[in-house]
């Protein structure tokens, strides 16, 4: 599961040379977020399949709706993601990279959730796996690009938390979830046997577990307060 997280700066563009993609965006779009939620706009990296393939970095919308229905999926698992028809087709040509530096999981009863912020020792960025398509906007017909986060069972890190993680990348498994596969196995049976063996949860050495405000349990705070009982927080660079 992967209901909420973080990317605490507002240079995008260091975001993206950190992807090796190309980025253009409004100066509004570009803000550090403490606390994203389903539904809010996000940077997200794709593979542009141009005369020229180049990644590119754009402006999306977290929540994905499914190929078979109405609804907005924030998550999708990446045991099953090949046989969800909600999900297959974008699995054989809509893989995306989810930027991000850190995301919250609670512990504790319902009266009493205690917010955990799981990020890297060195705050350093993380990368998601996640999904994308287009959605039409049927009152307006406004074209909108949304993901979702692909998650798999979770570390030893995660566990007091929660069984499930999103599926961290590293920097060789970013450029093989990106890539194109070949053309005899470009169906969802033969990208998905390509794709697995990426989307495993990440080595416990990747994260730390941070207590943090109770802030963060509000989706309307997002300011860098949700945090603010990190040790972690800006002492290092994302880059």
């Amino acid at each position: 599961m992967c209901g909420r997280f973080t990317l605490t700066t507002n240079d995008y563009i260091a975001v993206a040379r950190a992807l090796d993609a190309d980025f253009v965006a409004h100066a509004d779009e570009c803000r550090a977020r403490y606390n994203i939620a389903p539904g809010d706009e996000h940077p997200i990296v794709w593979l542009d399949d141009g005369p020229h393939p180049h990644r590119v970095m754009r402006i999306a919308r977290w929540g994905m709706s499914g190929a078979d229905d109405d609804r907005f999926h924030i998550n999708a698992r990446s045991e099953t993601v090949h046989s969800r028809p909600a999900f297959r087709d974008a699995l054989c040509g809509h893989r995306c990279l989810v930027p991000a530096d850190g995301f919250f999981e609670w512990t504790g009863d319902k009266n009493n959730r205690l917010p955990l912020w799981f990020h890297r020792p060195d705050a350093k960025l993380l990368v998601f796996a996640g999904l994308y398509r287009d959605g039409i906007d049927a009152k307006t017909g406004e074209v909108t690009r949304r993901f979702t986060i692909l998650t798999t069972r979770c570390n030893d890190v995660v566990a007091s938390a929660h069984d499930r993680m999103p599926v961290i990348l590293d920097e060789e498994a970013r450029t093989a979830w990106l890539e194109p596969p070949p053309v005899d196995i470009h169906t969802w049976p033969g990208v998905f046997a390509r794709m697995q063996p990426l989307l495993g949860p990440a080595p416990n050495s990747t994260l730390v577990a941070t207590e943090v405000s109770n802030r963060v349990n509000k989706v309307g705070n997002d300011d860098a307060s949700c945090i603010a009982e990190s040790r972690h927080i800006r002492q290092t660079s994302l880059f």
